[in-house]
């Protein structure tokens, strides 16, 4: 059984810049791994513990320091590591992403039975990527999910949850499966993990391996275009209340609605 995993650094939020075509300058960035697609390597793992036989392969597409997120998906527990890198990927939106992505599931890796992200990106935040990969790849989806019951090469059972209402759903393989809930107990990585993944070679792709063209991916291939990127500023007021609390209170909150 093989199992894919796709996983993203993304910037830390307190260090975020822009380049002039307002794309996230990820350059010399203070990052981190996705807290959604650790997510899914904590249920990748938890399949792999119920079966002999099972391969997770950690893939990410970013810059070379997005090696990082791949070692330590290695380190707590994944077995390969492909990563996309080229300076022709830059600027991709949801859409360039999961092409690239498709791309490299059809021709590097093959073989899967599923493939498994995180529901959202925190530097996105649009859930776009998982259902439009899943597209291109041709095969069944089911996003949302909070728990995966059960999964082998035939299908898996998992529980969805939509505006407060949990929907069950049994979903052939190969199939995409986008978590969005933590397991319970999550597995952080020790010194002798984090050597061996040390070992482990992940492969480096580029755009000429996958056959993919410059007018298809980046900016070029990207429809979505962001027009204008900025960081909110926050203030508050304060008010001191004294006397008639209540009262005071009352009036205040009914501004706040006006």
């Amino acid at each position: 059984m093989n199992i894919i995993v796709c996983v993203k650094q993304v910037p830390d939020v307190d260090d975020i810049k822009w380049t002039k075509d307002n794309n996230l300058d990820r350059t010399n960035m203070l990052s981190r791994l996705n807290q959604n697609d650790e997510w899914a390597i904590d249920y990748a793992v938890k399949i792999k513990k119920q079966f002999k036989d099972v391969t997770i392969t950690a893939l990410s597409m970013g810059p070379m320091q997005a090696m990082d997120v791949v070692k330590y998906a290695i380190a707590k527990g994944a077995d390969k590591g492909i990563l996309l890198s080229d300076k022709l990927f830059s600027g991709s939106d949801t859409y360039a992403t999961a092409k690239i992505l498709a791309c490299a599931i059809s021709k590097i890796i093959k073989d899967y039975d599923i493939v498994l992200t995180g529901q959202i990106a925190s530097d996105g935040d649009t859930a776009q990527t998982p259902v439009s990969l899943a597209q291109m790849l041709d095969i069944p989806d089911v996003t949302n999910v909070v728990e995966i019951h059960n999964a082998d090469k035939n299908a898996a059972i998992v529980s969805q949850k939509i505006n407060n209402v949990i929907n069950m759903f049994e979903v052939s393989t190969p199939c995409l499966i986008a978590v969005k809930k933590p397991l319970k107990e999550t597995y952080k990585p020790k010194i002798d993990d984090y050597i061996r993944a040390q070992d482990v070679l992940v492969n480096v792709v580029n755009a000429g391996q996958l056959d993919l063209k410059r007018e298809d991916i980046g900016i070029m291939g990207s429809p979505t275009m962001v027009y204008r990127a900025f960081k909110p500023e926050f203030s508050k007021n304060t008010v001191e209340i004294k006397d008639n609390i209540s009262k005071q209170i009352v009036e205040l909150m009914l501004k706040v609605n006006e």
